[in-house]
């Protein structure tokens, strides 16, 4: 909950969905439980339950959140934790905020039962907060989630004729397909964070959820391109992650994308998959670094910012549409941080 730490209306909030979520972890019982205890505290910026915190705070004035609202919010934290468990699996990722992953610590199956678990309680907490309203809004998001994941798994040629172990990187996804594929990614899950809090007001309408959509819609997008662009040119010693994980995992993402375009000399592809499956590590670590440099020479990364440059903007402008008030001003904060971020 660092994120927020400068904010102490949304932490209290946040304490009472942590605690929630303690409760919620603690069901099977067990290492499972303990595990799980352990991944929800650890470095987690809550940046999902704290969108529900002020977009319930904006909707009703600033008064303190009902317990409904606060069951949104740890639902979808929950939700969020799960697809991350089944992440790391499926991309062989050895750690998640600075300690082992789960599927190391308690072995790929009771992790994925755990992801599992986390899945069926986060429905279930929604169900009792919203009823079937609330499962109407929360059905559609989760199948776009998952379709986005499938369709990120995609981006390998795991073929014979690729010649690799792990499968080739493929070159071949549009700017255009890369953005639907984060829509479904992230996007979806911060607008959805924005809605379930506006269902905090006493009568939700068009005029608030809307633009409180598209904030969280456009915030998610720009949010997930900067990612992407700071696993490539980002300070590992300020990102917390090694450089090139993406990359590594068989994610292709929007800065090598743009730079596929201008390599004429299809030097990027063999470089990518250098960094992927060169048999030293020290010839791994070079052909990424040279990864990074052709991407910046090309432009490649200047593009990638302008693009979430946009997006920036247009939710800085629906921020504006928002009721004026303390929370606003929070969430105008919270935006710039994350969108103007750089490491």
């Amino acid at each position: 909950m660092s994120f927020w730490a400068g904010y102490p209306e949304v932490q209290h909030e946040l304490e009472r969905v942590q605690h929630l979520i303690d409760q919620e972890t603690a069901g099977p019982g067990g290492l499972i439980s303990r595990a799980l205890s352990d991944l929800t505290r650890r470095d987690a910026k809550f940046l999902r339950p704290g969108f529900v915190v002020l977009a319930g705070r904006i909707g009703n004035g600033g008064v303190p959140l009902g317990e409904g609202a606060i069951e949104r919010a740890a639902a979808i934290e929950m939700l969020h934790m799960a697809s991350l468990i089944h992440d790391d699996i499926v991309d062989g990722a050895r750690t998640r905020r600075g300690g082992d992953s789960l599927h190391i610590t308690l072995g790929s199956k009771r992790a994925v039962l755990a992801g599992d678990y986390l899945f069926a309680r986060s429905f279930a907490l929604f169900a009792k907060s919203s009823g079937q309203e609330g499962l109407r809004l929360l059905t559609p998001s989760v199948a776009r989630l998952v379709s986005s994941v499938i369709d990120e798994s995609s981006g390998l040629d795991e073929s014979p004729a690729s010649g690799l172990p792990g499968g080739s990187l493929r070159f071949n996804l549009s700017p255009r397909r890369y953005l639907h594929r984060i829509v479904g990614k992230t996007a979806v899950l911060f607008a959805l964070s924005f809605h379930a809090g506006a269902l905090e007001a006493d009568t939700p309408s068009k005029d608030l959820i809307e633009p409180l959509r598209r904030v969280g819609y456009n915030l998610g997008v720009g949010f997930q391109i900067i990612d992407d662009l700071l696993d490539i040119a980002g300070d590992p010693r300020k990102t917390g992650k090694p450089r090139g994980t993406d990359l590594r995992a068989g994610v292709v993402t929007l800065p090598l994308i743009l730079a596929m375009q201008k390599d004429s000399g299809k030097i990027l592809p063999k470089l990518a998959d250098q960094a992927r499956h060169a048999r030293w590590r020290r010839t791994r670590v070079h052909a990424l670094e040279e990864v990074r440099r052709l991407v910046s020479r090309c432009g490649a990364f200047q593009e990638t910012w302008s693009v979430a440059e946009r997006y920036t903007r247009r939710a800085e402008r629906e921020i504006l549409r928002l009721p004026p008030g303390a929370d606003r001003d929070t969430l105008q904060e919270a935006t710039t941080r994350l969108l103007r971020r750089s490491a």
